[in-house]
């Protein structure tokens, strides 16, 4: 009697990445969330009262550095497509995850109102380290997110360790601005950034170490003009809307975020509840990815972007209502979830509007995640110089000319609406 045949083993699709490097190259962005999270939500706080800067100078200075960081990464994404080395990204996040995780901890651990001008440094070299890794780490997912399912699964994954390290930054702020004596807040501070440097220094080296196992398709070096990549990757519908849709959801959404020390100091008299806030929105967005994650496997990424502005409206609408009864946690949870959804959703189209470009005979990879980054750090740019500019006005005449409500409040929650509504009808004349 013939032996039964052996059960084949199941064939697995090689060019899907395995779970741990999906995992590990999606860790890199816990340490990058706190860096971000730090400069989106608290740092223009922590020069104004701290270093004693003026509003509109600590603005100029974020905003200016976010320009900066825009420019350089167009610049380092076209030189990455123009040489076509296979480890360039890597070496980018090996050159800058020291230097950003060391400026990281110098600017909370230098003494503000004595050094200011080495803390504006400081803040600097950050956004430089910040930048190199930025542009290797981002640029790796197009390698990582081989096709539409796994883009929108690493996009997920991404963003519960970028809610993770922004939990992590709330709760390092709400016991920061509790500290009853200041005396001791240098040192709580140093202490503070010395575990986000070292973070951001770690999970980044992961990414890099797991996805340098992952193949490189052969790609020749971009010899073409700046014009002439700028033009093709113009002509890609798909990615033309990315870049307008980032371009609205940067600057004028995550307003409120930025606010929370301002508006609690307005609204609630207390500084220290931004920290609870920003812990309880990015709670509510690492447990609605999952579901965000979901509802993309069965729906289109636009229809999650248009769900996730409603809900963002609605949430922001919801607070507003509240303000005068004193808001509960609901309209920030809504808002945490918002946010989920959006994030997740835009990630997941620039991989797949660059995936189709590159089918099409592009043949680019770093430069439209450089111009992506570009897009997306400009406008927080011009979302900073705004928020800066309302803290500015924050005077009995200013907030008499509005009626008595504060320009702070204003612009926390009337912008993120206006955001909202324009990308709203910028997806109109997309389909579904």
């Amino acid at each position: 009697m013939a032996a039964p045949l052996p059960t084949p083993a199941p064939i697995r699709d090689e060019s899907v990445p395995r779970r741990g490097i999906n995992l590990g190259y999606a860790a890199g962005n816990l340490g990058k969330s706190v860096v971000w999270t730090t400069f989106e939500s608290f740092l223009l706080f922590y020069l104004v009262t701290a270093a004693h800067l003026p509003p509109l100078w600590a603005g100029a200075l974020l905003s200016g550095m976010m320009f900066w960081d825009a420019c350089a990464d167009v610049v380092v994404g076209h030189l990455v497509d123009r040489y076509a080395r296979p480890d360039l990204l890597g070496r980018l996040i090996q050159i800058g995850a020291p230097l950003c995780g060391l400026a990281f901890w110098a600017i909370f651990a230098i003494p503000a109102r004595s050094h200011p001008l080495l803390v504006v440094a400081a803040v600097a070299a950050c956004r430089i380290g910040y930048t190199l890794c930025d542009i290797g780490h981002n640029t790796l997912l197009v390698r990582v997110a081989t096709n539409a399912r796994n883009a929108s699964m690493v996009s997920g994954l991404r963003l519960v360790f970028s809610a993770i390290g922004a939990g992590l930054v709330g709760l390092a702020s709400s016991y920061l601005l509790a500290v009853p004596r200041a005396a001791e807040r240098p040192a709580a501070f140093g202490l503070c950034a010395l575990g986000g440097g070292l973070l951001y220094l770690a999970t980044l080296t992961l990414a890099r170490h797991v996805t340098s196992t992952l193949p490189v398709a052969a790609v020749a070096p971009v010899r073409a003009s700046s014009a002439a990549l700028l033009t093709r990757l113009w002509r890609n519908h798909a990615y033309r809307r990315v870049l307008m849709l980032v371009a609205i959801q940067s600057s004028l959404i995550p307003i409120f975020s930025r606010a929370l020390p301002f508006f609690g100091t307005v609204v609630h008299g207390d500084a220290a509840w931004a920290g609870p806030a920003l812990s309880t929105m990015t709670l509510a967005q690492a447990l609605s990815l999952p579901g965000w994650i979901l509802l993309s496997q069965r729906c289109s990424s636009q229809t999650v972007l248009r769900l996730a502005y409603g809900f963002m409206v609605a949430g922001v609408a919801l607070l507003g209502w509240q303000l005068d009864k004193g808001a509960g946690l609901a309209p920030l949870i809504v808002i945490g979830i918002a946010n989920a959804g959006a994030n997740m959703a835009i990630w997941a189209l620039l991989a797949r509007s660059i995936r189709a470009g590159k089918d099409e005979g592009g043949g680019s990879e770093a430069l439209p995640i450089g111009l992506f980054l570009a897009t997306l750090k400009g406008a927080a740019g011009v979302g900073g110089a705004i928020l800066s500019i309302a803290v500015a006005l924050q005077d009995g005449a200013c907030t008499a000319c509005l009626g008595g409500i504060s320009p702070i409040v204003v612009a926390a929650l009337a912008l993120p609406v206006l955001g909202c509504v324009s990308c709203l009808l910028l997806l109109r004349r997309t389909p579904a």
